[in-house]
């Protein structure tokens, strides 16, 4: 139980209202700005200490962080999952905007202090916004790539002019996410620090730091599971199932998988490190993702300590 803060304030948020929850209370207000500083100036007595917790909404929520946090309020920006299992294990079925409100704020009871992470810079912000349309560039690139080997010679120009215009956006995009790198000291540090090691290429350096804030602020274990290449124990009873990778972020993964294949080739420390586990019996496929595990943990401790990847 969280003990830290004096107040909780749980906001739902939708695109043009918020439910904001404070202590039994719920107020609805537009989302603008104005509305947004209103409130506070009107419960200044419970800005003091107060924890607010809202839903990833997958942008809407930008503004009333925003200004909440500018209020001198700490903001956690909850994973929906995390809330929704919260909702289950309270027997909370009923759904309306007063009632997440209300959940979220109880919500905020319930998590730890060290589960609150600090917000992301502004660069930070601008990174995952560009981070974000790339990942939906890349997509649509691979599904007309895809159609383009099943097209018709009628519409075969189009898709060949699509792919070409998906192209140039997709580079446009990645040029404008290291000119964010490269203009921002500490970006541009951890970006170097990533690329010290062997088989950390420009892409998995970029994606990195766009997709993964926590590295070099979580421990080995939590970031190896934040990641999805941390095996998860299956056992029950007198069953004993196979530990599996499982959850995490895929876009991550499916980046950090190509740059491992590199690594068992061309870092030596890696190299052995594949070569010992298939010695070992283990399948290659199985060596490969030990080889992703390693590879994060110790560009996670790179990050923390400041230190850049010794080639041996």
């Amino acid at each position: 139980m969280n003990q830290v803060f004096e107040s909780y304030w749980g906001v739902d948020v939708s695109k043009d209202w918020l439910d904001i929850a404070i202590d039994g209370q719920v107020f609805h207000i537009a989302q603008t700005e104005e509305a947004i500083c209103n409130l506070i100036k009107q419960q200044e007595s419970k800005t003091k200490n107060a924890l607010v917790i809202m839903e990833s909404t997958g942008g809407y929520e930008r503004l009333a962080v925003h200004c909440l946090a500018l209020a001198g309020l700490t903001v956690h920006v909850a994973h929906p999952n995390k809330v929704s299992a919260f909702a289950k294990a309270k027997g909370r079925l009923a759904k309306t905007d007063k009632i997440d409100a209300l959940l979220l704020s109880a919500y905020g009871k319930f998590i730890e202090a060290e589960d609150i992470r600090e917000l992301p810079s502004k660069a930070q912000q601008e990174l995952q916004a560009l981070g974000a349309r790339l990942e939906q560039l890349k997509q649509m690139h691979h599904e007309e790539a895809c159609r383009l080997g099943q097209a018709a010679v009628e519409v075969k120009g189009s898709h060949e002019l699509l792919i070409s215009v998906l192209k140039k956006e997709i580079s446009e995009i990645e040029g404008k996410a290291m000119k964010i790198i490269e203009s921002d000291i500490e970006l541009k540090e951890k970006y170097d620090l990533l690329r010290s090691m062997k088989g950390v290429g420009p892409v998995l350096a970029m994606v990195l730091l766009i997709d993964l804030p926590e590295l070099g602020k979580a421990n080995k274990k939590e970031i190896a599971a934040l990641v999805g290449v941390a095996p998860l124990t299956n056992q029950s009873g007198q069953k004993q199932g196979k530990a599996m990778t499982r959850y995490g972020r895929r876009g991550i993964r499916k980046v950090l998988y190509m740059a491992a294949l590199t690594a068992c080739r061309y870092n030596p420390l890696l190299k052995t490190f594949y070569d010992s586990l298939v010695a070992r019996g283990k399948l290659k496929k199985v060596a490969l993702v030990a080889v992703m595990r390693k590879m994060l943990v110790i560009l996670n401790g790179m990050l923390h300590s400041k230190t850049c990847f010794i080639n041996p």
